[in-house]
């Protein structure tokens, strides 16, 4: 077992000026006993796995993943009303992206916080694009690297070429494959646990660790670091169904408690329902390939529930939805959703009606569901009756789309400008 040899003084104070590693803790002379909390905090362990990504071991959880590079030190991460902090931001050489949580475990509340932490922090990040986590390190690390990810792993593994590394870390965010890591300094977890509550967050091909840092301290004040994955660690996957360009078109959920994929159940239980939901999983990410929008910052949609999808808006609206239903009274059609505390915004956009139909060119209306809570949409709605096929209705929403996101996000702008 490997080990770091370090002086606990220095590290508590500075950064690290003098280390050694160490292949056996035994070599570790004079008598030893577990270093005091009073030593270190999650900060401290925070920039410890920062200077010496060795210490991660992800070696252990697959041969292929090699060493890691990290990256950076809180990462920020906008989330509705707020932005959350990623401890610690690495990739390995195979372009899979490793997002660490450290937290030291005198809390008894520690274990499930974090938890919730590292699998919001994996959700959110499935939403980013390759120049939108470029971009947040290039301002992070105030580097004038256009490629700031590549320009780390190059230092680490010079071999490595830029087109297909980069395609590779697109590809973990697309898919949510990274490697979550857990670190504390005596983690006690029960993995069954965490293993029930990752599936039912679906968190794609996420990857869960739990890392233990254990810290001895010798008469001297020296201290030996020995990193320990738990023998009863699991690794958690979800496997994902692909087109031929290699994008997922639907990710199929593990049931641990039948040993049946969800979507084999139901293929069971209610094979017309299960070929129907994937019929328009399949018409919905034809959707996402083919929108395009004029406006240079907007994102691509992502999936959302049966037969709808999400395109990603600014705060306060958050995204606008792009949808189709069934029966006699079947629509197709794209909406904003304003809720009580949107009240202010919707009436802004409704007093804007006209200027926004004829912007847009679209026949625009407003909806309002409840009064109290208040609940309103506004958007384009059209029978489905209207179109002969599933071709033109993609054409149209694509084009739809497209018509809305431009009028939508300079008036947005102003908003949050306003509000500022």
């Amino acid at each position: 077992m490997s080990a770091l040899l370090l002086s606990a003084l220095q590290e508590t104070a500075t950064p690290l000026r003098r280390h050694a590693l160490v292949r056996n803790a035994s070599n570790f002379g004079g008598q030893t006993s577990a270093a005091s909390p009073q030593l270190y905090d999650e900060q401290w362990l925070r920039d410890l796995l920062f200077r010496h990504p060795e210490l991660m071991v992800v070696d252990r959880l697959d041969v292929g993943l090699g060493d890691v590079a990290p990256l950076c030190c809180e990462l920020p991460i906008p989330r509705a009303g707020r932005t959350v902090f990623a401890d610690l931001l690495g990739v390995t050489r195979t372009g899979r992206l490793v997002v660490v949580e450290c937290k030291l475990w005198r809390n008894p509340q520690a274990r499930r916080e974090v938890l919730a932490q590292i699998l919001e922090y994996a959700a959110l990040l499935r939403r980013w694009s390759f120049g939108d986590l470029a971009s947040t390190l290039k301002r992070k690390l105030a580097t004038p690297d256009s490629n700031p990810i590549f320009a780390a792993a190059k230092q680490r593994w010079p071999e490595l070429e830029e087109a297909s590394f980069v395609d590779a870390i697109t590809r973990s965010l697309k898919l949510g494959d990274f490697q979550l890591i857990i670190a504390g300094d005596g983690i006690r977890s029960d993995t069954h646990a965490i293993a029930e509550h990752l599936n039912a967050q679906g968190a794609g091909l996420a990857q869960l660790a739990l890392l233990e840092i254990q810290l001895w301290q010798a008469a001297s004040g020296s201290m030996v670091v020995v990193p320990m994955m738990p023998l009863r660690t699991e690794i958690l996957q979800q496997r994902v169904l692909v087109d031929i360009s290699g994008m997922p078109l639907q990710l199929e959920t593990l049931e641990i408690a039948s040993g049946l994929p969800v979507d084999t159940m139901e293929s069971v239980v209610d094979p017309e329902r299960a070929n129907r939901r994937n019929i328009n999983r399949a018409f919905w990410q034809q959707f996402i390939d083919q929108v395009h929008f004029d406006h240079a910052d907007q994102l691509l949609p992502r999936h959302g529930g049966d037969n709808w999808v999400r395109i990603p808006l600014p705060d306060p609206l958050g995204w606008m939805t792009a949808f189709r239903s069934t029966g006699a009274r079947g629509e197709v059609g794209l909406f904003l959703t304003f809720r009580d505390e949107d009240g202010q915004l919707f009436d802004n956009f409704h007093n804007d009606m006209e200027g926004l139909r004829n912007e847009s060119g679209l026949e625009l209306v407003a909806r309002t569901k409840s009064a109290a809570p208040f609940y309103a949409e506004i958007g384009v709605f059209k029978p489905r009756s209207e179109f002969a096929a599933d071709d033109q209705q993609l054409a149209w929403l694509c084009d739809a789309a497209n018509r809305l996101v431009t009028s939508i996000r300079p008036r947005l702008s102003l908003v949050t400008e306003a509000a500022e």
